[in-house]
């Protein structure tokens, strides 16, 4: 549910800078794991693609710019307006808001205040679980507890199966630290330390799985120019290797040139990609258009939703790894 900003917040003018982290697969809190943007040449966008890829108007878009300052775009050497992906982000942001409710005037206060924020404004889909060593996860953010938090990964990764550490434990654990660090029960630092251990664990346990059969379907997955949150798509990796399929897993941030290089060069059976916040989505329908042509393309994360095109995933990592690998499998 989308929530207004409140009759304090109205009357300062300013929205909350607190995060609301996303649920399921789509898992944002990360900490440390969030890799710092590699430099690429920016990407410039017209105002008439920047509508297509916000699914608003282009008068609309004027209007927002030139009416509540939402963005400032750069010109041309003609004089055209030239939109970077910040805009593009915090236009899709804007779309959201307003679709939800809000007043345009109110939603562009909201993005001017903390874009990332308002982004954290939209609803994510629940994922119950009762696991009690999801609270010991956020005991350990709050003590920096480093031998209990490694006991806890250890024994996860080394007992069961991946899909139900994953599903079960692993993400709502990094859904539930989010939501402690929001009611000012972690420190960012504990926030930190905790997303990037788990994040040397995934990527550790991911390298130990011995690929089975290289000869056979692979996946390429990883997430969009801009997008970082990379918990959700390394742990669906995790379980899509264990089930004996060849993965090449691409990280974040990747730039939509190296992906349809990398899908030319490479001819997967399949991509997977994920959309977990409201300002990755304009980048993952790019990415979504430009690969749909060239392979089959499946979507995760909390906003899978609001991309047209994808077969979507659903919002547990584990059990739709599972699914796909049985069906790549019995395809051959």
């Amino acid at each position: 549910m989308l929530t207004r900003p409140s009759c304090r917040e109205r009357r300062s003018g300013h929205a909350s800078s607190h995060v609301v982290r996303p649920q399921g697969w789509s898992c944002v809190a990360e900490g440390l794991s969030c890799r710092p943007s590699r430099t690429y040449r920016e990407r410039m966008y017209t105002v008439g693609r920047v509508a297509e890829l916000i699914g608003v108007p282009s008068t609309t878009l004027r209007k927002w710019e030139q009416r509540y300052g939402v963005v400032a775009p750069q010109r041309s050497s003609g004089n055209y307006r030239l939109y970077d992906d910040e805009a593009v982000r915090r236009l899709s942001v804007m779309r959201t808001l307003v679709d939800a409710g809000w007043s345009a005037h109110e939603a562009a206060q909201h993005v001017a205040v903390d874009v990332s924020a308002a982004a954290a404004e939209v609803a994510r889909p629940e994922v119950p679980c009762t696991d009690p060593r999801i609270q010991e996860v956020v005991r350990c953010a709050v003590d920096f507890d480093v031998p209990a938090l490694e006991r806890l990964l250890a024994e996860a990764f080394v007992d069961g199966d991946h899909a139900t550490t994953v599903d079960e434990w692993l993400l709502p654990a990094m859904v539930e630290l989010g939501r402690a660090w929001q009611r000012g029960e972690v420190s960012v630092a504990g926030e930190h330390f905790v997303s990037a251990a788990v994040h040397r664990r995934l990527a550790q346990a991911f390298q130990s799985v011995p690929v089975v059969n290289p000869d056979g379907p692979r996946v390429v997955a990883g997430l969009a120019r801009g997008s970082r949150h990379e918990l959700g798509v390394l742990a669906f990796c995790l379980v899509l290797r264990s089930r004996g399929v060849s993965v090449t897993y691409l990280g974040g941030d990747l730039p939509l040139e190296a992906w349809v290089g990398t899908v030319r060069l490479l001819s997967p059976a399949a991509v997977v990609i994920a959309a977990p916040t409201v300002e990755d989505l304009p980048a993952v329908r790019e990415l979504v258009e430009a690969l749909t042509p060239m392979t089959s393309v499946f979507l995760g994360g909390a906003h899978q939703d609001q991309v047209d095109g994808p077969e979507r995933l659903g919002h547990r990592a584990g059990a739709a790894a599972s699914a796909l690998a049985a069906r790549l499998t019995a395809a051959g």
